[in-house]
């Protein structure tokens, strides 16, 4: 058990520290800024080793100056499902974001809905709180997982580190490097699933 501790302490510090600029949960409650995006991620699981991957590529459309909508093409490469998705962002003052995420795996028929919100702080900090889906029950469980996270924004770096709570509980860590407007790179760590993605993201 000390051994594991350690362990996700040491990810979580090299993920903050290593490359000390990156963006995490990264405004979680934000759609993506470029009309076209796609994304290359590759997830590690430590508790059996597999790797996945749920490539994606998306479309965003400014619909009035406060409200965005960007659909997606998901595929899950282990499940073998085309997971769909729509993304519709509402905004005010351009600090205040509430982010509604609709989205259907087409292999098991699920549905899922989840809400994400960010409030930008002066300092060039930020608060983002997800809530994965509103719907799910797991066990006695009535919500999914719900995660809080605090960061910090400054010019090509964004790194943010926090809690989710309720199911699979624990330290959520991001770190993302935008190398220029077209291309960053980022990483998380999820203690509560006990895994670390590193996503590539292209935009066009």
């Amino acid at each position: 058990m000390k051994n594991i501790f350690l362990k996700r302490i040491s990810i979580l510090v090299l993920s903050l520290f290593a490359v000390t600029a990156l963006h995490s949960q990264i405004l979680d409650g934000t759609v993506q800024s470029a009309r076209f995006r796609v994304s290359l991620p590759a997830t590690f699981n430590f508790d059996d080793g597999s790797v996945n991957s749920s490539p994606y590529v998306s479309y965003k459309q400014d619909l009035l100056p406060w409200m965005k909508a960007a659909a997606f093409a998901q595929y899950n490469i282990k499940q073998e499902a085309f997971v769909p998705q729509m993304w519709v962002e509402f905004s005010a003052a351009k600090r205040y974001y509430l982010l509604s995420r609709s989205i259907f795996n087409t292999r098991t028929g699920k549905y899922s809905h989840g809400l994400a919100a960010t409030v930008k702080l002066p300092s060039h900090l930020s608060i983002d709180a997800t809530w994965d889906n509103m719907f799910q029950q797991v066990g006695t469980q009535k919500l999914d997982r719900f995660q809080v996270v605090g960061g910090y924004i400054h010019k090509r770096f964004i790194a943010n580190a926090g809690y989710s709570m309720l199911y699979k509980k624990g330290i959520v860590a991001n770190l993302r490097i935008i190398f220029c407007p077209t291309y960053f790179l980022q990483m998380k760590y999820d203690a509560g699933q006990n895994s670390f993605t590193l996503t590539s993201y292209i935009n066009m």
